[in-house]
């Protein structure tokens, strides 16, 4: 009888503890760069994927097959870069860094710009001005971190699905 109030109790105090810790919030300056430049770049990849690489390819133009589908899936992607923008930006504010306090204010203009081009291409209307606008946007938050002293580098990222040239050359030879 004493094992069984003995693990409810164990078990009461772990739930108890998981709680406490659940709501206990982390550090606010505990890697804030690194969090900021997470979150900004999988916002950024976002864009980049499905929203700026579909248009040079042009996979948004009139009579492109799947064209509806890009377009929505662009939306969809921006909508969430939104959030990721926005979680950066909270994470600039809140920061003691300098460099993410004078990015602080961009972050806020990059989110509203994705969200109102987001929620027209989730609706289906594309207009080519609108993402190129956003091209600018994201430059003007590079630019800044350049300013700075923090410049942000593309870093080029191989598809799974091709052939790297090593592995051309290699199925070449075979």
């Amino acid at each position: 009888m004493h094992t069984v109030s003995r693990n409810r109790f164990v078990v009461g105090a772990a739930l108890a503890l998981a709680l406490f810790l659940g709501f206990a919030r982390p550090s606010n300056a505990l890697l804030d760069k690194t969090r900021f430049v997470a979150h900004l770049g999988v916002a950024y990849f976002c864009f980049h994927h499905w929203v700026l690489k579909p248009l040079q390819d042009g996979d948004f133009a009139n009579g492109a097959p799947h064209r509806v589908a890009t377009i929505v899936k662009g939306g969809a992607a921006l909508l969430f870069a939104v959030h990721e923008v926005r979680v950066s930006e909270r994470i600039a504010r809140k920061s003691n860094s300098p460099l993410l306090h004078s990015l602080d204010g961009k972050l806020v203009g990059l989110a509203t710009s994705f969200a109102a081009v987001g929620t027209a291409l989730k609706a289906g209307h594309f207009a080519p001005d609108d993402v190129k606008q956003l091209t600018a946007s994201t430059t003007d938050v590079s630019a800044d971190a350049a300013a700075a002293g923090e410049p942000i580098k593309d870093v080029p990222i191989p598809d799974v699905g091709k052939p790297t040239s090593d592995n051309a050359s290699d199925s070449d030879s075979r």
